[in-house]
């Protein structure tokens, strides 16, 4: 199952336009490009996702149910630099 916090949830699709079930549903279809370890924090690991034609970093965490909770979700330069020109 993969959650996320609501309040999260609003604060990202008002002021980012970035809708987390979208990215849940690309997660679950198994449409991500990659799941990596976090380098800023060591518990975290990130998806990185092709959302609306630009590459965003995703970071979560498994809690002790085993749900995907998804913490924030934003565009990365460095990212879309790395894996952007190969999804088109």
């Amino acid at each position: 199952m993969i959650i996320w916090d609501d309040v999260k949830y609003n604060k990202l699709k008002d002021e980012r336009y970035i809708d987390l079930v979208e990215i849940e549903q690309i997660i679950l279809n198994k449409k991500y490009i990659a799941s990596l370890k976090n380098p800023a924090r060591s518990e975290q690991r990130v998806f990185i996702v092709l959302y609306k034609k630009y590459i965003h970093v995703v970071p979560y965490i498994i809690d002790d149910d085993k749900n995907i909770v998804l913490k924030t979700a934003y565009p990365s330069r460095k990212f879309n630099r790395i894996y952007g020109e190969t999804e088109k």
